[in-house]
């Protein structure tokens, strides 16, 4: 009985463990998304302003407008690396309860095999003449 217990909460831990995984993955995935998403709006500015910095401003609508763009693409860059951040630490928390489910799991294995040890040794004293 005890034994088939175990398995059960080996299974169960399995399946948690794979979960994790599969959320791990995700998160890298978007982390991944977001970094490209960051480096190409970086450049993107960088090269925005490059181009504006040799056209001097015809109006001050203008120069307004350049401004307020660039104020923008600021504020982008913040979410894009604040969303970095976020997802960096989801990554970390999840990779640290995939770690504490796999001590479990390693844990329950070690059971079952006492368990299975045990068992050996009955069959051994039952069998022996």
């Amino acid at each position: 009985m005890a034994e088939a217990e175990l398995h059960k909460e080996r299974l169960q831990a399995i399946a948690e463990k794979r979960k994790r995984q599969t959320e791990i993955e995700g998160k890298r995935q978007q982390l991944e998304d977001q970094i490209l998403q960051l480096q190409h709006f970086k450049s993107k500015a960088l090269r925005e302003k490059w181009l504006m910095q040799g056209i001097p401003a015809s109006s001050p609508a203008e120069e307004e407008a350049r401004k307020r763009q660039s104020e923008e693409d600021e504020l982008k860059v913040k979410k894009l690396e604040g969303n970095i951040h976020r997802l960096e630490q989801e990554i970390g928390k999840l990779e640290c309860e995939e770690s504490q489910i796999s001590a479990k799991e390693q844990i329950i294995l070690e059971k079952l095999k006492e368990t299975e040890k045990s068992f050996e040794d009955l069959q051994k004293i039952f069998l022996s003449p």
